[in-house]
């Protein structure tokens, strides 16, 4: 496999049956291309036993835990959705079928239909937004973060719950579905309005925030997604941090739950390059039958890298796969703190295969370090425990995981508040997106 910057998986789209393989940390994860196509014998139909029969193809080929895989008769399933869960492992929570026009849409250009904002559930009968994206019709219709949902086109969110759930009240993923919302921001104040569902392009990166503290500057970001548009963004906020001489950085990512392992590189590099040039980034391991694709990425020094002895992560349960990529590929070179909670725990990484309309994306490589330590299917744990403060907005050197973060910064160990936190608050499971395009990320 070839090494270099590899393409989107859509772009391989060529015909009905020439199925693309792509590499990818999807499903609460990442992505980066590989340049060597996988076919499958082209169909005549896309009936669902022609799409079964090809889903079992590909797995008996590239699944990971091939060896382990149940038997399962393509005859025997009425929906393709249905004969991949009957293919899966247990331990296997990320392979899953999407839409490609979806998968290209938010991996190739960062956008998905749906209102622009993350939610989580903090309570029984509670739903508050976590993050609202810049010019969405979310944040143009006056939401933002810490907001509590109250209802949902006039039906209470307690009934909401009760029911279908928070996301599936808000309709399908489609440009001009409508919703009404109340909320009630963190100041107490009510509103209600409608609002139209658009195609919403996600800002990867917030504006930068260089924060004073006793030690020094510090300078903070957070990063939303790993997709194509990040590259550039990435660059110009380390650019930004590298003219300003910051001697510290912390890198949100909170919400981030991955997306393509080129960018995962990139930021990587961003972070480490000084330091780690021509060290070990990463390492993909295939199943036995496809060792041949095994492949190692070593760190490369880029014009915008950081000389920094030291990282700090803000994380949550939401902090998945091409995330929790860069956090262990760093550690065995930098002083790496995780502040927050425990991450997703996403190990592994899938190939895209198109067809029908569709992408399957098997889980097909485990991800290593340089240490060859990549076994932490139950997350990357924090160095100091915080909570996630919905309260202050994200930046603002108040909210709880920040101010661990800095306090961290200034004495190397936790504060007493981190110490008297549980393990994890329950704003710091994972969040909940207003789109179905969302389940590239979240692998349920």
């Amino acid at each position: 496999m070839k090494e270099s910057v590899l393409p989107n998986p859509a772009r391989h789209l060529v015909t009905a049956f020439a199925v693309a393989a792509s590499v990818t940390i999807v499903g609460c994860g990442g992505s980066s291309g590989s340049s060597d196509n996988l076919a499958v014998p082209p169909a005549t139909s896309c009936s669902v036993l022609e799409q079964n029969q090809i889903i079992l193809e590909v797995m008996q080929d590239i699944y990971l835990w091939v060896d382990r895989m149940p038997d399962a008769d393509p005859a025997d399933f009425s929906s393709p959705d249905a004969f991949l869960d009957a293919l899966r492992v247990p331990e296997d929570r990320f392979s899953f079928l999407a839409s490609a026009a979806a998968d290209q849409a938010f991996f190739g250009d960062g956008q998905f239909a749906g209102l622009g904002f993350q939610s989580t559930r903090t309570g029984p009968d509670e739903v508050r937004l976590s993050d609202v994206f810049e010019f969405s019709p979310a944040a143009l219709g006056g939401l933002a973060r810490g907001d509590r949902i109250l209802s949902v086109n006039g039906r209470p969110i307690e009934e909401v719950l009760a029911e279908e759930g928070f996301v599936a009240s808000l309709g399908p993923p489609e440009v001009g579905v409508t919703v009404e919302l109340g909320w009630q921001n963190v100041d107490g104040d009510v509103f209600e309005a409608v609002f139209t569902k658009e195609v919403v392009t996600i800002p990867p990166v917030s504006p930068v925030n260089i924060i004073d503290t006793p030690g020094g500057p510090v300078g903070y970001f957070n990063f939303r997604a790993f997709v194509e548009p990040a590259d550039p963004a990435l660059n110009a906020v380390f650019k930004e941090f590298l003219d300003s001489g910051v001697p510290e950085l912390v890198v949100d990512l909170r919400y981030n739950s991955g997306g393509l392992l080129s960018i995962a590189e990139v930021l990587a590099n961003l972070i480490g390059g000084l330091v780690t040039q021509g060290q070990i980034l990463y390492t993909l391991q295939y199943n036995d039958e496809n060792s041949f694709r095994n492949q190692t990425v070593s760190f490369r020094d880029s014009v915008n890298s950081l000389d920094l002895p030291r990282v700090v992560f803000i994380t949550t349960r939401s902090s998945a796969s091409a995330s929790e990529m860069v956090i262990n590929g760093l550690d065995p070179f930098l002083d790496v703190a995780v502040i927050g909670a425990t991450t997703f725990g996403k190990p592994v990484g899938q190939l895209g295969f198109l067809f029908c309309d569709k992408i399957l994306r098997p889980v097909s490589f485990e991800v290593v370090n340089a240490a060859g330590a990549g076994d932490f299917f139950d997350g990357i744990p924090p160095d100091c425990v915080a909570a996630d403060d919905l309260d202050a907005a994200l930046g603002d050197p108040r909210e709880d995981s920040l101010a661990e973060a800095l306090a961290y910064m200034q004495s190397g160990s936790c504060s007493e508040n981190s110490a008297a936190k549980p393990a994890e608050s329950e704003t710091s499971k994972r969040v909940i997106r207003d789109s179905d395009s969302w389940r590239l990320f979240r692998g349920h």
